[in-house]
């Protein structure tokens, strides 16, 4: 009886992580991280609305390392945002796309806005389309917990 042998990983999602902002120097390639996105507060008078978008630009960032490094390589993948229920609420394709002979590759992904639906940790995902490439389907992700403030509403009558 023939044993099947696993698909080799070849390509490796280092590290995931979410920030405010981010650049890059084009002169030496180096990366600078700007407020580690890790916890989001949404403002609420009265009840929270069923779903809802706090208004702050991000990025998402993930490192990609490979062992081959003689050919090109092109990974399709997904980031998936998912609530603390699981509900996924927000989805897009990407791609990493990796020249010879270079051995690493960073992926960058900007958002306007971040969707919420309840208070708890939310997760963003990256979730390979090819994973005979990398051997495996969920490839790393982030953790973000949105927290709910609640103000008082006040009345328009009420003394300031």
């Amino acid at each position: 009886m023939a044993t099947e042998k696993a698909p080799q990983s070849t390509l490796k999602n280092l590290w995931t992580i979410a920030t405010i902002s981010s650049a890059i120097d084009k002169d030496n390639n180096t990366l600078s991280l700007f407020d580690i996105l890790e916890e989001l507060t949404l403002q609420v008078s009265g009840s929270m609305p069923e779903r809802t978008v706090i208004p702050v630009n991000h990025h998402l960032l993930s490192l990609w390392e490979r062992e081959e490094t003689g050919t090109p390589l092109t990974l399709k993948f997904k980031v998936v945002l998912r609530d603390p229920i699981g509900n996924i609420l927000h989805e897009n394709q990407a791609e990493v796309v990796m020249q010879a002979p270079h051995k690493r590759a960073r992926f960058r992904a900007q958002f306007n806005g971040f969707p919420v639906s309840v208070p708890g940790i939310y997760r963003y995902e990256i979730v390979s389309l090819e994973p005979e490439k990398t051997g495996a389907e969920i490839l790393g992700g982030v953790a973000i917990e949105v927290k709910v403030a609640r103000q008082p509403i006040k009345s328009p009558y009420s003394p300031s």
